[in-house]
């Protein structure tokens, strides 16, 4: 609420001459059209290589997707699109930049770093649990038969008219989305990997005002005690630092003197490092 409070009256999505981006992401569609949401090459994809994607797609798929979602007589405001695909992509592209700037950017930091932290929970449960129990854990709509290999999602959308789909061995991407709770988005039509997007973990603490325990500020003073509670969940630096309101260099200070203590544990994760509770550092918050 937050977040949509400041930007659910953007002009670009209300004012006169709606752009086409709007049309494609409102409604009442049971999905997006999927070009607009290609899958990740990789949890460290630039915007810049993910609109390109977008801009890249043939004018076949975009056809094939907007009549997927739209049916035959689509939105006055996505005709052109199907006239001209490639034209119209170019203005697309523009609209989400324009939107990313101005909606996104600014909180980017923020939503990213607790994007980073699931990815982080997640291979850990799957490297110390296996992948049933990874997958209950994300969503309790969906289950993993690891003997049959088959993963099955409860869709509570309008009943697919395919619904035993094999990835044929493309894979399976995850990805964390700080926008999809309570639901899951799944996408396995060609060309892109197969993908199922849910909601991240912690969504809920996103937004919120720091606090910490006060017993355990006698002990370890309050900055610690108030970094070591809210690594319930993996978090770096930069998270820390927005979620407390301190300079990153004095977060990063404490963090090194509740490693040094045994009380967390830095973890990597491609180029950020990743803070978690040690059992010395959990048995101290309980």
């Amino acid at each position: 609420m937050p977040w949509l409070s400041r930007h659910r009256h953007d002009p670009l999505l209300t004012g006169p001459g709606r752009a086409a981006a709007h049309e494609l992401t409102t409604g009442p569609r049971s999905h997006l059209p999927g070009f607009l949401a290609p899958t990740p090459r990789s949890p460290l994809t630039a915007l810049d290589d993910e609109l390109e994607e977008v801009r890249r797609t043939p004018a076949a798929i975009v056809r094939r997707d907007l009549t997927a979602v739209c049916g035959d007589e689509p939105p006055p405001g996505l005709a052109p699109m199907l006239r001209a695909p490639r034209r119209e992509l170019d203005r697309l592209v523009g609209d989400l930049r324009r939107y990313w700037e101005r909606t996104l950017a600014p909180d980017w930091p923020r939503i990213r770093a607790l994007l980073e932290s699931d990815i982080h929970f997640r291979a850990r449960s799957l490297t110390e649990r296996g992948p049933a129990a990874m997958f209950a854990g994300i969503h309790p709509d969906l289950t993993f038969d690891q003997a049959g290999g088959l993963l099955r999602i409860t869709s509570r959308q309008t009943a697919l008219p395919d619904p035993n789909r094999s990835l044929e061995g493309r894979g399976l991407v995850l990805v964390p989305s700080a926008f999809a709770w309570p639901s899951l988005y799944f996408k396995t039509s060609a060309p892109w990997v197969p993908v199922i997007r849910y909601p991240v973990r912690g969504i809920g603490t996103l937004w919120e005002s720091p606090t910490g325990p006060t017993d355990l500020a006698s002990a370890l003073g309050t900055t610690r005690a108030t970094l070591l509670h809210l690594l319930t969940t993996p978090a770096s630096t930069l998270e820390l630092a927005n979620r407390t309101g301190l300079a990153p260099g004095g977060v990063s200070g404490q963090l090194h003197k509740l490693t040094r203590a045994g009380r967390i544990a830095p973890h990597r994760t491609g180029r950020i490092v990743l803070y978690a509770r040690t059992a010395r550092g959990e048995a101290l918050c309980h």
